[in-house]
């Protein structure tokens, strides 16, 4: 299955529970070409309606719901990703009801969705001209970001019904500022318009002030995102040579669409030094003493938690993916590596006062061809680790042993759908409507 067959899977939902929509923005490329969100308009009243029917998706083999994000009080978008066989596919329908713009409340879903018509496609369905018109260019004048092509489809869209979409934009511009975007798209003037931008914006948030009702919905939305980060933590452990920075890089390329952002740390919550230089023989140096050992687990107490508390925490409630290359854990299963010289229990027991990764993955190959990759320690000794690692993943629930002696988009894929399937487990507890 391909990005246009589960577009068209998403709209034939949309038509059997006579959902009414209408998608925005540069439709003219579907199915061929589907941007990053696929944007719709719906009525407020249906909002429920929507999300309970969009799990439908799922019946779709090997096709899962696995995130919410709610970015304006009225506005939300599910990311659903299929696996094919050929690395996951991605879709994520932004559904909003009434337009809000740093929440100003600017246009109605009824008000867009009056003149909804077939799109040149007729496969689905779309705004008026006009309306498209007032939608998008004030969606990307406040983002005060404009291409060739978006100006192209503004402009598109204006030519189609020119006074019926001066006069939706008359609500919104001064005099001045309508004869400005008038001039720059009867002329096809996109460099006067960039240069304009800042003004056409202030243009907007003057005439559109939030309301008090909006902001206190502001408030509640944040705290929402708090209570309930939609981000995620994962760390990935194995010998050197198990393939972690391979894998990883990997990783990040198939699983992107589903977070807004990634961060990336080395073995702690702190920000990674570009002049890190690998450790080519570890075991070079004797364990500390005992005692200097317990104060440096001390130390790794407050380095994690306040590393959590600065960095991770906010990450998760910006819907970051963070990930740990190596973990505290490592003290564990090679103590020679950290100079450790407590015992395994006190260890073990300070592990446990520490924020903990929400999934692990630990790589894993033959030994031999660890050894092909680096051979920094002996083959006894990575043995030695490698059912060390084993026995830690195996004594967890959220942890995946991971063979990294095949190809890596194989790998990269049974990680992905790994993570997928957490992030579904969640995504149905929070956001599945009960039946």
């Amino acid at each position: 299955m391909d990005k246009a067959s589960l577009f068209y899977q998403l709209i034939d939902i949309f038509e059997r529970h006579n959902l009414p929509y209408a998608l925005v923005g540069r439709t003219e490329t579907y199915p061929d070409a589907i941007g990053s969100d696929i944007d719709i308009v719906i009525p407020k009243n249906k909002i429920d309606l929507f999300h309970h029917i969009v799990w439908e998706i799922e019946k779709v083999p090997e096709t899962k719901v696995i995130q919410c994000f709610q970015h304006e009080t009225v506005a939300f978008y599910y990311i659903v990703v299929h696996f094919s066989g050929n690395g996951p596919l991605f879709i994520q329908p932004d559904v909003c009801t009434d337009y809000y713009r740093r929440g100003r409340k600017l246009l109605t879903a009824e008000d867009l969705l009056e003149e909804r018509r077939k799109s040149k496609q007729g496969t689905f369905y779309v705004l008026s001209s006009h309306k498209e018109f007032i939608y998008y260019l004030l969606k990307k004048i406040d983002k005060r970001n404009l291409s060739v092509e978006q100006f192209e489809h503004i402009r598109n869209s204006f030519l189609e019904n020119p006074e019926k979409a001066l006069l939706e934009a008359g609500n919104f511009f001064t005099k001045e500022a309508l004869q400005v975007i008038e001039r720059c798209l009867r002329d096809n003037d996109l460099d006067s318009m960039l240069k304009n931008l800042a003004f056409l914006q202030q243009s907007i948030h003057q005439s559109h002030r939030k309301a008090v009702i909006d902001v206190i919905k502001d408030g509640f939305l944040k705290l929402r995102r708090i209570m309930h980060p939609t981000g995620y933590v994962v760390a990935f452990l194995g010998p050197d040579g198990s393939g972690k920075t391979t894998v990883i890089n990997a990783f990040k390329s198939n699983i992107a669409p589903s977070f807004r952002k990634m961060a990336q740390y080395h073995l702690f919550p702190v920000p990674q030094k570009d002049s890190d230089t690998p450790n080519t023989d570890p075991h070079q140096q004797k364990p500390r003493s005992p005692w200097l050992s317990f104060l440096k687990l001390c130390y790794f107490i407050v380095l994690y938690n306040t590393g959590w508390l600065r960095l991770v925490v906010p990450k998760k409630i910006r819907s970051t993916l963070v990930i740990f290359d190596r973990y505290y854990h490592d003290l564990l299963i090679d103590p020679l590596r950290y100079r450790n010289g407590c015992s395994a229990g006190l260890t073990r027991f300070v592990g446990k006062l520490l924020p903990q990764p929400q999934l692990w993955f630990v790589l894993d190959a033959p030994t031999d061809v660890i050894q092909a990759r680096k051979s920094e320690v002996t083959p006894e000794e990575t043995e030695r680790q490698r059912n060390a690692y084993r026995a830690f993943a195996e004594s967890r629930k959220n942890a995946f042993i991971i063979d990294t002696n095949r190809p890596v988009n194989v790998i990269a894929e049974e990680v992905c759908r790994h993570m997928s399937d957490a992030l579904t487990e969640r995504a149905h507890k929070r956001y599945q409507p009960k039946q």
